[in-house]
């Protein structure tokens, strides 16, 4: 490593991503509320945007085990951000939504997001980047069912 080199110039590229990820998840540590945004806190998110999820759907968009998600949603539950509803049409299914609190917790959780972004680059990305890499991310999933 040269003097104008960093240990950021020579780690792999999956390594790179890993560490961002790692940071947001530390920086997300920082809000007030301390909601874990590794699994509860982007569950909140989703169930906010996708209005009466089921929990099956939550579970599948994730790639998460019904239980992870289950565990994750009574957490929820207990803080009054989350409220799970048995579908009329199937009662072995459960309907999400948040509650009022939860709302204002995710707007919150977004808005964060949006400041971390901001703040280490992210929002420059072109979109042409931001395509191929969402399509990396769709091909290291396909891969994993062959």
């Amino acid at each position: 490593m040269t003097p104008e080199e960093d240990k950021f110039d020579s780690m792999p590229f999956i390594a790179l991503i890993h560490h961002i990820s790692r940071n947001k998840l530390k920086y997300s540590m920082k809000n007030p509320n301390r909601i874990d945004m590794f699994h509860e806190g982007r569950y909140l998110m989703e169930i906010y945007k996708r209005k009466n999820l089921s929990q099956d759907d939550l579970a599948n968009f994730f790639g998460q085990s019904k239980g992870t998600i289950a565990k994750a949603l009574r957490k929820l539950e207990d803080k009054d951000y989350v409220e799970r509803k048995i579908d009329e049409n199937n009662r072995r299914k459960y309907i999400l939504n948040t509650t009022k609190k939860g709302e204002k917790l995710a707007i919150l959780l977004d808005k964060d997001l949006k400041t971390w972004e901001a703040k280490v680059g992210i929002d420059k990305l072109d979109d042409e980047t931001k395509k191929q890499l969402r399509q990396i991310a769709r091909k290291s999933e396909e891969i994993l069912k062959e």
